[in-house]
């Protein structure tokens, strides 16, 4: 639970790639992509550009709180990749889809209660220690404008992030600005959160609803605890 009024220091910056797919884990043949990074994906990332191996991925999973702004989505494409399989009809081979977005850009923001971890993610950001990819290992993202901000809690009902959906509540949307085109309305997925990673292969733990979107803001029915980016005007859930 936020408390309301508290002021914390963040890092915010911008990524934006070419083309990038954040696959929905219950597809398959056709891989569909989510419209924005998940929590894990985007620590991931800063996990990669820490120099960071696997162990430290979960360390941080549960350390930092991450709000993501689907700022800007050109396009989403389907592409076909050729995979081996153990079958020999095909000539041992196969083709699945998969969803790519073009031209994605994408607001994040990260915090956390340790000053010396922010301190450590603001330092990769500006200096990474191996190349910046989302999504996929081969995707890579430009990583722009990091800079460390505080941001206040407080209890909002606009919300410009993707947010958790809690049970009876109830939204309309609006665009960010009054000339915004390739406007994704908002839709509703099930995003992990976190994993076990005490068994082999690791388990999902932490599942939540989300409302993903781009390019707009969303009207809830009641307030949420958000923290507020001023210079944005901005109010961020962290998940």
């Amino acid at each position: 639970m936020v408390v309301t009024g508290v002021k914390m220091d963040a890092v915010r910056f911008i990524v934006e790639g070419l083309i990038n797919s954040f696959r929905i884990p219950q597809t398959s043949v056709h891989q569909l992509t989510y419209l924005a990074p998940t929590k894990t994906q985007v620590v991931g990332m800063l996990t990669n550009i820490m120099g960071k191996n696997e162990r430290d991925y979960y360390t941080l999973l549960d350390k930092l709180g991450i709000g993501i702004v689907p700022l800007h989505i050109n396009s989403i494409f389907n592409d076909a990749w050729t995979f081996k399989k153990w079958k020999s009809s095909g000539a041992g081979r196969d083709i699945l889809q998969r969803e790519r977005i073009y031209m994605g850009k994408f607001l994040i923001y990260v915090l956390t209660q340790d000053s010396h971890l922010l301190d450590d993610v603001m330092r990769s950001l500006k200096y990474p220690s191996r190349v910046p990819s989302l999504g996929m290992d081969d995707e890579m993202v430009i990583i722009r404008e990091p800079q460390k901000i505080t941001m206040e809690s407080r209890e909002e009902s606009t919300v410009h992030s993707v947010f958790t959906l809690e049970e009876g509540m109830k939204f309309r949307y609006q665009p960010l600005a009054t000339k915004v085109s390739n406007l994704f309305p908002p839709r509703v997925i099930s995003v992990n959160l976190n994993f076990n990673n005490n068994v082999t292969p690791r388990k999902p733990t932490k599942f939540a609803q989300i409302v993903e979107f781009a390019g707009l803001s969303c009207e809830m029915s009641r307030n949420k605890d958000l923290y507020i980016d001023e210079e944005h005007q901005y109010n961020i859930e962290f998940l």
